[in-house]
């Protein structure tokens, strides 16, 4: 994989954080708080990306895609809530780069774990938890929409195991970096 180290991996952390902040105020109909943090937090992943990108020494033509994927999201986003119309193209755009993302590097990137030195079975176990939790959400989101019973605790369980795989993520990262 690479070997150039990411710059403002926090700052785009923050903005990532802040967008699944203003999705839950959104599904639960607090929109007068939702709509102005997700726009921040749009913009802000995308400025913040592009200056990413910029800062790069080496440039390739997956780097450039991750740039229209993110960039074409991001402009997506900030079109409907502020209500622009042409929001298709980027639609439209981001899809086709998220597709060749996924052809060119997507898999061995989301599979490629040989260098790791982590337990297995700790691993499998959180990352089992990160998918129940993404599960949770999505259910708990789409069973609020709906109004069901269990809506609410669904998805707050959901946000519950991914702030919680999240937090290891940081510690296990602040560990290793002590070492």
């Amino acid at each position: 994989m690479e070997t150039e180290k990411k710059i403002l991996r926090t700052p785009l952390r923050i903005a990532i954080s802040l967008l699944v902040v203003g999705f839950l105020f959104k599904i639960l109909h607090i929109t007068t708080l939702a709509n102005p943090i997700i726009l921040f937090a749009l913009i802000a992943i995308g400025v913040l990306y592009a200056w990413r990108f910029w800062k790069r020494t080496k440039k390739g033509f997956l780097q450039y895609n991750k740039l229209v994927l993110v960039t074409s999201w991001s402009l997506n986003g900030i079109f409907k809530i502020l209500n622009i119309s042409h929001n298709e193209f980027f639609q439209v755009l981001g899809g086709l780069a998220f597709i060749i993302w996924i052809i060119m590097e997507g898999t061995s990137y989301l599979i490629d774990d040989k260098e790791d030195n982590r337990s297995d079975i700790a691993y499998f176990m959180w990352n089992t938890m990160m998918i129940i939790g993404i599960l949770a959400i999505i259910i708990g989101s789409l069973t609020k929409i709906l109004e069901w019973e269990y809506a609410t605790p669904t998805l707050i369980t959901g946000f519950i195991l991914v702030a919680a795989y999240v937090l290891k993520d940081l510690l296990v990262q602040n560990l290793q970096k002590k070492e």
